[in-house]
């Protein structure tokens, strides 16, 4: 994130320097009206001064409003390049992840991160810098000018104000309070009509619309208390800091008049309007850092994410050109949140046989595949693949030689080309409707209304359809290795066939991995590993099958 700021700090350091300007100009027009009122009337060029005020006056207006326009078409410009900038630091930092810290966080948290947080980044930023700094500024502009126009009536002038800030920021602090009682308790109004919608059924049968009804009132009577008490406590100050300030300007119009009479007029003014003009600004400070203790927890949580330290280092490690699809798992155990999962696991897999791994759900099945693809670590043991060590494997090149189909593909929304070929400008169309033909799912194809230019979406295909377009796709990236998880589940029986002869005809060059529990399935398979409490049970050559 400090890298972040540093790469701005130069449009940061022009934009302070504008709202310093624009503050400066701001507290001298009542400066201004202090020099009119100071203005000796006896003299003969009364009428040329008056009009040098006016145009001076007018002048001050002016460049304050190029200024303020200026600064503030700065300040969104700098905003927008920062969070820019964090949005694709953040984005690129997901996508550099092990899989092992997705297991940290579920999908809706990162989206929250990626987008609720970053934008209220810029409710941070922006509060802070042209909000808060933008009248701290201002204030002290305010109590400069007063120290200016006479020390002692800025001295009871800057207590005024000092008394109205504690004031202020104590009942800021008493309605940041009461504003988060008020939203836990709509959250719990919520969770309530919740429940209520969702088990209606059973409030019907045993007749509990009454007991609801009185739960229900509760919860909102309490509500409507608290903000009583809100609305109450909101106003309650107003007349407080009315009569500090009204006190304020009593003392420096007494000390004025009675005691230093030698005061012009000009300065009594000055004094007076800066004491009374001070606490808009004060409230407006403490009410944004209020809202920016918000701001504050969505830049602690992009934060931790930023700084998660487990990257994904996809190129290092040896790139083996030409690896082959032999497998070999020597003494093998993998530990999850200090749970070993797999234990102790050895076999061999020939390139070009189909396996299958089977067990009852939670062995390890899944886990077992993630280890030979570098998704997690293992504890022990050595993986090799074409007889070399994994571990010195590049992740890039396990990846080029591994295909890998989950249970429930995922298709981008865009067309049925770009989703094939994820980019490869390798694959030609022909390459496509070569292997459509081959595999015998042209079919599926001919339907499409616009060819390989088809827009789709997971929502408009049918789960076979699914599994069509993912075997399609990793069939030609042309891996040495295949894994499917659980690829025929949820099928029909036509689609598992089509679904099985594929997988066939990809296991007569390449090494295939199935997970699987369909009797189907694991039939046709060379070998089958069966997993008990992350061991190896059972190991069954073709002969036995």
């Amino acid at each position: 994130m400090g890298k972040i700021i540093k790469k701005h700090i130069k449009s940061l350091i022009v934009i302070t320097i504008f709202l310093i300007v624009c503050n400066f100009l701001s507290s001298l027009h009542p400066y201004v009206m202090k020099q009119v009122l100071d203005i000796d009337f006896s003299k003969e060029n009364i009428e040329k001064l008056i009009i040098q005020f006016i145009i001076i006056y007018t002048l001050i207006h002016v460049l304050f409003a190029i200024f303020k326009n200026v600064k503030n078409i700065l300040v969104n410009k700098a905003m927008a390049r920062i969070l820019k900038d964090i949005r694709e630091k953040l984005f690129n930092k997901v996508l550099k992840f092990r899989m092992a810290t997705f297991n940290k966080y579920n999908s809706a948290e990162l989206y929250t991160r990626l987008t609720v947080d970053v934008d209220n980044l810029f409710t941070l930023f922006f509060g802070v810098l042209n909000i808060i700094v933008n009248n701290v500024f201002y204030i002290i502009f305010m109590i400069i000018m007063m120290y200016v126009a006479n020390i002692k009536l800025a001295l009871i002038g800057t207590v005024t104000i000092g008394v109205v800030a504690i004031i202020v920021y104590v009942h800021t602090k008493i309605l940041g309070a009461l504003q988060d009682e008020i939203h836990r308790k709509r959250d719990k109004e919520n969770e309530e009509f919740s429940e209520l919608y969702n088990k209606s059924k059973l409030t019907y049968l045993f007749k509990l619309q009454e007991k609801n009804i009185r739960k229900s009132n509760k919860l909102f009577k309490s509500e409507l208390d608290t903000r009583k008490k809100y609305i109450f406590i909101h106003h309650f100050p107003y007349w407080i800091l009315t009569v500090i300030q009204s006190v304020g300007i009593y003392a420096i119009l007494h000390y004025a008049l009675n005691i230093d009479t030698t005061i012009s007029l000009g300065n009594i003014y000055l004094v007076l309007f800066y004491t009374k003009e001070c606490k808009s600004p004060i409230e407006i400070i403490f009410n944004q850092l209020e809202e920016i203790q918000t701001c504050i927890i969505s830049y602690k949580r992009i934060k931790v994410l930023l700084n998660e330290n487990n990257d994904e280092i996809i190129e290092n490690g040896e790139y083996i050109e030409n690896l082959n699809g032999d497998i070999e798992f020597k003494n093998v155990s993998m530990k999850y949140d200090k749970e070993l999962i797999l234990k102790n696991l050895s076999f061999i897999i020939k390139q070009g046989s189909k396996v299958t791994i089977a067990g009852r759900t939670g062995v390890g099945k899944t886990t077992l595949t993630n280890i030979l693809m570098k998704l997690y670590g293992i504890e022990s043991g050595k993986i090799l693949i074409g007889g070399y060590d994994i571990s010195k494997i590049s992740t890039k090149c396990l990846r080029d030689n591994i295909s890998y189909i989950s249970q429930t593909p995922y298709i981008f929304t865009d067309t049925v080309r770009n989703n094939i070929t994820l980019g490869n400008k390798n694959i030609s169309d022909g390459d496509i409707y070569d292997l459509v033909y081959e595999i015998g799912v042209e079919n599926f194809f001919n339907k499409l209304t616009d060819g390989l230019d088809t827009k789709i979406k997971t929502s408009n295909l049918s789960y076979g359809e699914l599994q069509i377009l993912a075997f399609i796709r990793a069939i030609l990236h042309k891996a040495n290795i295949y894994i499917f998880d659980e690829p025929t589940s949820n099928m029909d029986l036509k689609t598992e066939r089509m679904i099985q002869n594929i997988i066939d005809k990809i296991s007569e060059k390449s090494t295939v991995i199935i997970i699987a529990h369909r009797k189907s399935t694991i039939e046709s398979s060379d070998k089958i590993i069966y997993l008990k409490d992350g061991r190896i049970d059972l190991i069954v050559n073709k002969e036995l099958i």
